[in-house]
């Protein structure tokens, strides 16, 4: 099939998932005249990208010196949190009434799912769902921009190299999506957007979790880059 995006788009989902891979690491500076040579493209469409990339949070452009990828710091993550808890819950009650028994059955569905990758050990799988999981209702939405915020900042909160396996979180995780599916199956709004934003989607209630999730990526990230070649 033909591949008829634009090119910077193209190059921007390349670079995306060469960072995502592990090929460009945290804090290395991109090499940009060997990409635009192996790709066989001209600096502009690949300037383009890049200056998308920096604008999603993935990398930073340095005058004269190149272009760095982005480490995630804690206080990175604390952000993005609060941004997807003041979104989520936000649109969690503008979409209640939207929620019916067929979406409330694809969540149910999906976070079965959801049990079963955990069970696997199918991180890379169990993080995707849970993705999933949250779209199932906010794909309801028509707010496109809140859609799109959201969907770059979950990327840059879920898509690294080797995604941490915190097994209590994920249980934690499941079990809190059973509760907001009998908060949605009971008709109560504010019950069911309340615990999204208050218990779920809340940075001081999941921070244990949430520091040794980042704090084990960091780990594996550290001994990936010291590994012989």
């Amino acid at each position: 099939m033909i591949n008829v995006q634009p090119l910077r788009e193209q190059i921007y989902a390349y670079l995306r998932d060469d960072i995502n891979k592990g090929n460009l690491r945290p804090g290395e500076l991109v090499n940009t005249s060997e990409i635009s040579r192996s790709m066989g493209i001209s600096k502009t469409p690949l300037r383009e990208a890049l200056i998308q990339l920096e604008c999603d949070g993935f990398v930073t452009i340095l005058p004269r010196r190149g272009v760095m990828v982005n480490r995630l710091t804690l206080s990175d993550v604390r952000e993005f949190w609060e941004i997807c808890r003041a979104f989520e819950s936000e649109m969690m009650d503008q979409l209640f009434g939207r929620i019916d028994e067929a979406c409330i059955v694809k969540m149910e569905e999906i976070n079965s799912q959801m049990k079963e990758a955990m069970a696997e050990k199918d991180t890379d799988r169990f993080y995707y769902l849970n993705t999933a999981f949250h779209d199932a209702f906010l794909s309801l939405s028509d707010n496109r921009q809140m859609l799109r915020i959201l969907k770059r900042i979950k990327q840059r909160l879920y898509d690294f190299l080797s995604r941490s396996c915190i097994p209590e979180w994920e249980t934690v995780n499941c079990d809190e999506h059973d509760h907001l599916i009998v908060l949605l199956r009971s008709g109560c709004r504010e019950s069911a957007t309340t615990f999204l934003r208050d218990i779920h989607w809340s940075f001081k209630k999941q921070e244990g979790h949430i520091r040794r999730f980042y704090k084990q990526a960091s780990k594996e990230e550290a001994a990936l880059a010291s590994a012989p070649l």
